[in-house]
């Protein structure tokens, strides 16, 4: 006669063969949702350290404009940045406009760092870019479908 053999059971043994993409699409999810956490994490304590520049650059170094103006540009880059990650870690996708806001903040920012001093190539290089963003942006707006209407609860 013949034993049959039985092994003990393991948590492999208990997914069922169809379900071993849904528990793996779960746990990296789980996996990207930690990284992108740590990611919001890391920029929250950056901002602080370019709050803290900013102040010191403002009030204690006396500054110039210029470079008061561009860690302020660069503060708001950091929040765009920040809510596009909590805007994933809601909706698990990166949302279209929050992302040509930030870059059309980051160029604006390069623009007023390296200011033009005559029209050259990079002058009408940033021209296009920030045209091309806007547009993007303005794209985006107008075919965009509309959000299904809130109705009251009474």
């Amino acid at each position: 006669m013949r034993e049959i053999l039985t092994f003990p059971k393991s948590p492999i043994a208990a997914i069922a063969h169809t379900d071993v993409h849904r528990v793996m699409r779960r746990y990296f999810e789980l996996a990207q949702d930690f990284i992108v956490a740590s990611l919001a994490v890391v920029l929250l304590i950056v901002m602080v350290q370019g709050l803290w520049v900013l102040a010191r650059l403002a009030f204690v170094l006396g500054s110039n404009p210029a470079e008061v103006l561009s860690q302020i540009i660069l503060l708001f880059v950091m929040v765009e940045l920040f809510r596009t990650l909590i805007f994933y870690l809601h909706e698990h996708r990166v949302a279209v406009p929050l992302m040509l806001e930030v870059a059309i903040v980051s160029e604006l920012r390069e623009i007023l760092l390296n200011q033009p001093t005559a029209l050259n190539a990079q002058v009408y290089a940033n021209a296009l870019l920030l045209a091309v963003l806007g547009s993007l942006l303005l794209a985006y707006h107008l075919i965009r479908p509309p959000e299904p209407a809130a109705t009251e609860s009474t």
